[in-house]
């Protein structure tokens, strides 16, 4: 993830906001479905290294969005964009330990995938010009 956020304004530069989002979040998906079917302890230190690699941008570049918009004051949306992202660090590992413990740890990760998918999909949806290309 290191890596990614130290690259990624090179990343976005290049390919734009929006495909940083889809790729971004397709990786992290592809990782975590990756983590959850494997048995093989390597697969899946590689499918946590695509979750990293891919969920490294989405957050710097919806900040920058948040920046960019002009709906309401920038000061007002990045401070909700972070107050949304402070919520799902304190609420994301209860939620992940609720599933687990109804059903199981893969089916938990499996849950994040799909969460992944859905910033792939929500990229188009976004109407901000600065993380276009």
């Amino acid at each position: 993830m290191t890596v990614g956020r130290l690259t990624g304004d090179r990343l976005v530069r290049r390919w734009g906001g929006r495909r940083v989002l889809l790729w971004g979040g397709l990786c992290a998906a592809s990782g975590f479905f990756i983590a959850v079917v494997t048995p093989l302890h390597l697969v899946v230190l590689f499918g946590f290294l695509l979750i990293g690699a891919g969920a490294s941008n989405i957050v710097p570049v919806l900040f920058t969005a948040a920046g960019s918009q002009h709906d309401m004051p920038a000061s007002l949306a990045v401070s909700a964009v972070s107050t949304i992202g402070y919520a799902g660090i304190l609420v994301r590992p209860a939620m992940i330990g609720f599933i687990a413990h109804l059903t199981s740890l893969n089916l938990a990760f499996a849950a994040l995938g799909c969460a992944m998918l859905l910033v792939a999909v929500a990229h188009q949806r976004l109407p901000y010009h600065s993380i276009e290309k």
